[in-house]
């Protein structure tokens, strides 16, 4: 390997090797809203049923209006191993269909003959961290990554010219997640494109049959008040669409949504610019190649045609994606502003502007042979993916860490009180949850993390009142108890916690740090932490409401006063 490699090797590993370490040092072996469906739940049935039928209708039951064959495969896998189920496993497994897209990316743009340089923008942008609810959210992990790789797979295969096992991966997006049916119309385009009728009407037969059977016995998800609010505020779907494009523009994740989706909007509406040049010149060239029309076409069209075999084979991989991500983009600011316009830019969507705009580059450079415009698209790009990626750590990577924290803390109020993963406490899918959990637990597949036990021990040691040097106090109103801490500074290796115990329980609570509010866009959280402890989520019974600081292994911390819940 020459000096030249040798350097771009260790740069494209920066961005890798970054990301990997921050999901090794931030998974907590915890499910967590939705997963205890896909995860638990499926893990349990399926051990208890014993015919084939019942395992492949497991296999294929939808979860939500998704059905992930291939995140319950990667579970059982896991399980016939080793016979335990670890949601960190299933975050790593979905980290591994991702490094797949980078290597995917990297065997098309081999194709171009373009520089190995010009590849440098695409890893900062593919393993930035705002899209932390995906590699860090075991369903998440396991839905949207293997859907963007089997597409990605299936596109590089049919750019091949390898049909066959294109539409093998297309068949596998399509039961990764519910947006993988998107795959049949990004491969249709290409077929089309090709003028290739013959493999187009079995690529729309097999679409068919697969869309077919994933759709049959599904219930309506309430699409018809997405419709309705859609008629209503029609706005919001068109910058819904530009905003979820441009979704790796929202770098101030603490502030108003309006703050925050400003910059997406823009920046998503100036890469369709380029976007929509590009498809022009496609469509033109093959109209023109189709009808054999002479009529002159434009200028940029000429500009921007590719005609060497290797680069149309990458345009065409660079396309099929295109038209899966625009899909997206359509269906969720269609359907999703009903929600809120927060949507749009949500941690687990962001992957797909992350692919938007790696394509766009990719395109654009592939797309002219003025090596002056390539260089002038490289040095652009590279800027703005390494603000982008350096934005992501200074921005999300406090999210992520005080996330581990919360979902720490979380695991031991499922584990001990029936709550904490993501239901109302008591509720009935509370009980459901709890009773699910603590079957895995006495059938020894599941194991909760055991960060939490210096935390518990040193809590239950406390008899006496907070240090005189604590500026937290508590005050009740509304059926809810507010703590607060006036000076507490966010830190990873530090956090504030309040507790509500006696002899037979012991309730534990995050404070979360002070959001800032003041005209500094850059500064994110301001001194101070604070907690709401509802009544309805303690049992009735007297108890002494205290606090703890930790830095370390360090813990400080005492009683505030007694309380009684009625």
């Amino acid at each position: 390997m020459n000096k030249n490699k040798l350097i771009l090797s260790g740069l494209v590993a920066i961005p890798i090797v970054f990301w990997v370490f921050v999901i090794l040092n931030n998974s907590v072996n915890v499910p967590w809203y939705d997963d205890f469906d896909p995860f638990p739940d499926f893990l349990r049935q399926w051990i208890n049923s014993a015919s084939l039928s019942d395992h492949l209708r497991l296999l294929f039951q939808p979860n939500n209006e998704h059905r992930m064959v291939i995140g319950k495969l990667v579970t059982l896998f896991y399980y016939s191993i080793t016979g335990h189920l670890n949601f960190t496993f299933l975050h790593i497994a979905g980290a591994c269909f991702t490094l797949g897209t980078l290597w995917l990316f990297w065997t098309s743009f081999r194709d171009s003959k373009l520089k190995g340089w010009y590849f440098l923008p695409v890893p900062f942008l593919l393993f930035q961290l705002q899209y932390h609810l995906v590699f860090l959210w075991a369903i998440c992990s396991l839905q949207h990554q293997p859907v963007i790789f089997f597409v990605s797979l299936s596109m590089l295969l049919l750019a091949r010219n390898r049909f066959g096992w294109a539409l093998l991966a297309a068949v596998c997006a399509t039961y990764s997640m519910s947006n993988g049916i998107f795959v049949w119309v990004s491969g249709a385009v290409i077929l089309i494109l090709r003028s290739n009728y013959k493999l187009l009407g079995i690529w729309c037969i097999t679409g068919a049959a697969a869309i077919g059977f994933y759709f049959f016995g599904l219930t309506t998800q309430g699409n018809e008040s997405s419709i309705a609010y859609f008629k209503q505020y029609p706005h919001l779907s068109f910058l819904g669409f530009f905003a979820f494009l441009g979704g790796l523009f929202d770098f101030f994740p603490e502030k108003t949504i309006v703050t925050r989706s400003v910059l997406p909007v823009i920046m998503g509406l100036a890469v369709m610019v380029w976007i929509g040049i590009w498809l022009l010149t496609l469509v033109l060239s093959w109209f023109k190649k189709t009808f054999n029309n002479s009529q002159k076409l434009p200028e940029f069209v000429d500009t921007f045609s590719v005609n060497e075999k290797g680069r149309k084979s990458f345009q065409e991989f660079l396309l099929g994606i295109l038209i899966f991500l625009l899909m997206n983009a359509l269906v969720i600011g269609l359907l999703r502003p009903r929600f809120g316009f927060f949507v749009m830019i949500v941690s687990n969507y962001k992957m797909y502007p992350a692919l938007f705009l790696i394509i766009a580059y990719l395109s654009f450079i592939s797309s002219t042979v003025k090596i002056n415009l390539q260089e002038r698209g490289f040095q652009l790009a590279i800027v703005l993916s390494l603000l982008i990626w350096c934005f992501s750590i200074y921005s999300y990577l406090p999210v992520i860490q005080e996330r581990k924290k919360y979902l720490s803390i979380n695991g031991y109020n499922q584990n001990f009180n029936g709550y904490g993963l993501g239901h109302v406490p008591f509720s009935a899918g509370a009980k459901y949850v709890d009773i699910l959990m603590k079957e895995m637990v006495a059938m020894n597949i599941y194991k909760y993390p055991a960060e939490t036990n210096h935390l518990v021990t040193e809590i239950n040691r406390i008899q006496t009142a907070v240090p005189a040097n604590f500026d937290v106090w508590a005050t009740t109103l509304d059926g809810k108890i507010l703590i607060q801490d006036s000076t507490a500074r966010l830190s990873s290796n530090t956090g504030q916690y309040a507790f509500v115990k006696n002899k037979d329980q012991l309730y534990l609570f995050k404070l979360e740090q002070n959001k800032y509010a003041g005209r500094n866009i850059f500064r994110q959280y301001f001194n101070g932490s604070n907690v709401e402890v509802p009544f309805s989520s303690l049992l009735p019974g007297s108890y002494d409401l205290g606090v703890v600081k930790v830095n370390g292994d360090e813990v400080t911390g005492g009683i505030l006063k007694s309380i009684t819940i009625p």
